[in-house]
């Protein structure tokens, strides 16, 4: 049971695990824009509400959640040398989540609670991309001054 354990805590901060997170995180950028830019219209419907016009600040912002999927999937393939995406990931997920968040609270109405899921989505990879660069930036760190 004890190994069982100590495996888990492990894995948890591996370049497996990371690697996973990474995939993952490319896998929710890509499959994510293409339900959103397929579904504009039924999102917006069932909130009651317009779809963005006009409509290029929406789909210039799925462009950059896309092109960082493939971000996420580069950091996936070589954890090293793709790290700093990860931090720029990680930062703009959370720049996505207080901005959304803070206009849900400000502007009632004016955006579809579907968005709620893409907040916590990010939310979460936020942490996991932030917790990634600072035990890669640590172990950098630790390696240089030995």
């Amino acid at each position: 049971m004890a190994s069982t354990s100590i495996h888990r805590v492990a894995f948890f901060g591996s370049d497996t695990f990371y690697r996973r997170v990474f995939r993952a995180g490319a896998i929710w950028n890509l499959a994510g824009g293409a339900f959103i830019t397929a579904a504009t219209r039924w999102i917006f419907a069932t909130a009651g509400i317009p779809p963005p016009s006009p409509p290029m600040y929406y789909q210039s912002w799925i462009a950059l959640f896309i092109v960082f999927g493939f971000g996420y999937y580069l950091v996936a393939r070589d954890l090293d040398r793709n790290r700093d995406i990860a931090l720029l990931g990680g930062i703009g997920k959370l720049a996505f989540a207080a901005i959304f968040l803070y206009h849900y609270v400000a502007s009632p109405g004016q955006a579809p609670a579907f968005f709620w899921i893409p907040l916590i989505g990010d939310v979460v990879f936020a942490v996991l991309f932030l917790k990634f660069y600072a035990q890669r930036a640590r172990t950098e760190k630790a390696m240089a001054a030995r």
